[in-house]
């Protein structure tokens, strides 16, 4: 294939990459959301060798996307995109899926062999849990910004099929179930920047929009004490999302936190080039939010009827 599958330099090149073929074979269907991501769909489906049940979701890519995929020997599947919840339920609904458990992958996102390897231990044992979190180490210019990206932070990314539905939730998803929900320890890799600054800016864009919007509905939900300080890292990192809302000046505070509480001082320039696109996207959803609050006062200060 004459495709280039090198990263853009902000995302740090792949590594040379391992043959997954000595990969334990885990009973995984593998799901991965495409939208013009002909940089990142070769290294990701490279990482996916160890599946035999591999598919792509795609929502209408004008680039070289599905034809990467498709030369790869991926199920290629086409949906328009709405949002990520309805766009992860649509493929647990409509994509013939041959196994049970489920992975859903983004592009821009690898698996490693410890990863697949816990997968195989854990699913040996038939687990009765509807779903696993799983963590991820987030990739800039080729370093683990271990502090800067707060790890360990999961996602809920490997699932029994009939057992997970998701919401929408501000510029994601979080996952409905009503059974119980367990974590893995190893992570997947996530190059957030393998598109460059550009596209990081402009999905932000759009992100800190459906972010503002939840930032308001948030903002009449009571804060508990238990979830701020009990054990549960997803419940209690999602308490302190709420408190964070209510919080002023946040855009410089998210600065402070991010280099000087969590660390990444100590990650040299790549921490001190997130941590300020943090602060960045920060300031769009504060932005936005107020810009929200003034229009819906105004729209309720307008005398009934008023056309």
């Amino acid at each position: 294939m004459d495709e280039p599958r090198a990263q853009h330099i902000l995302g740090g090149a792949d590594p040379p990459s391992e043959t997954t073929a000595t990969w334990p074979r885990p009973p995984v269907s593998v799901v991965i959301l495409t939208q013009d991501e002909q940089v990142n769909i070769g290294p990701c489906l490279d990482s996916c060798g160890w599946s035999d049940d591999v598919h792509v979701l795609d929502s209408g890519s004008t680039d070289r996307t599905v034809a990467i995929a498709e030369s790869m020997g991926a199920k290629v599947h086409h949906h328009p995109f709405e949002s990520f919840g309805a766009q992860r339920n649509w493929a647990i609904d409509n994509i013939p899926l041959r196994h049970d458990w489920v992975f859903h992958l983004d592009a821009d996102e690898r698996f490693t062999r410890p990863l697949v390897e816990e997968m195989q231990r854990r699913l040996a044992a038939s687990p009765s849990e509807a779903g696993f979190y799983v963590p991820s180490k987030l990739i800039l210019l080729g370093r683990w910004l271990r502090r800067c990206g707060g790890y360990p932070t999961y996602q809920m990314r490997l699932f029994h099929k009939r057992r997970m539905r998701f919401i929408d939730y501000g510029h994601g998803q979080r996952e409905k179930t009503d059974g119980k929900v367990g974590r893995l320890d190893e992570p997947y890799l996530h190059h957030n920047f393998s598109k460059g600054l550009d596209d990081w800016f402009a999905r932000h864009n759009r992100y800190s929009a459906l972010e503002a919007r939840e930032m308001l509905r948030e903002s009449g939900t009571a804060l508990r004490l238990r979830d701020l300080l009990g054990s549960d890292p997803v419940a209690r990192r999602r308490a302190l999302k709420r408190l964070w809302y209510r919080m002023p000046m946040r855009p410089f505070l998210r600065l402070f936190l991010t280099l000087f509480v969590n660390g990444g001082i100590l990650e040299g320039r790549q921490g001190l080039l997130y941590a300020s696109l943090l602060a960045a996207y920060e300031r769009m959803t504060v932005l936005k939010a107020e810009a929200l609050r003034l229009e819906r006062r105004s729209t309720d200060a307008s005398p009934a009827g008023a056309g």
